[in-house]
């Protein structure tokens, strides 16, 4: 009894999934911390969604009310009023997105290909790139220290250490919270 080419076929694939992956080495992951930025980006789309229908209920409506006069605001007021509203949730949502693509959610790397498996953070889901060992330029540390008590000692302080990876061919680095789990810490350092 022969198998059938297409399940050979689909065999074959999933064989050599299986032996690529076992050649990965697992060195990072955002674990909780990529919850709270999958939270804030939800955030940021409700936000937009909120600052657009304020926008165009100020738009439609600044003035009518008894404590605005009782009177439609002229066109040109109420559309800059409208347009400031409205890009405030664009701009949330937007610096998210921004963030999201450059937020490092998992690292693995290949031994084999000398490569880095990066997922990065998506509104929905995450990406994958894969990139060549040797296109990473450099990090930087950084403290991610916010201490306002000093001025209040009911403010608050903030403790948020980030490493940013540089690679050939982006402009923005990428960000990789040190907060997550370090699962290699050798080759984590070595970025």
């Amino acid at each position: 009894m022969s198998l059938s080419l297409p399940f050979q076929y689909r065999l074959r694939i999933l064989s050599n999934f299986i032996i690529s992956n076992m050649s990965r080495i697992p060195v990072f992951r955002a674990a909780g911390q990529l919850v709270k930025v999958r939270f804030l980006m939800l955030l940021s789309l409700f936000s937009l969604i909120g600052a657009t229908v304020g926008g165009v209920s100020i738009a439609r409506n600044y003035g009518l009310a008894p404590g605005d006069g009782g009177v439609l605001k002229p066109l040109p007021q109420r559309i800059a009023l409208a347009a400031v509203v409205s890009s405030l949730g664009v701009a949330f949502a937007g610096g998210m997105w921004l963030y999201g693509k450059l937020y490092v959610a998992s690292i693995d790397y290949d031994d084999r290909e000398q490569k880095l498996y990066l997922n990065t953070v998506e509104f929905f889901g995450t990406k994958q790139h894969v990139i060549e060992f040797s296109n990473i330029l450099g990090s930087n540390e950084h403290e991610g220290k916010l201490d306002l008590t000093d001025f209040n000692p009911s403010s608050i302080s903030v403790n948020a250490p980030w490493k940013s990876v540089h690679k050939t061919g982006w402009k923005f680095p990428l960000i990789i919270d040190r907060q997550g789990e370090i699962i290699n810490q050798e080759l984590f350092e070595k970025l």
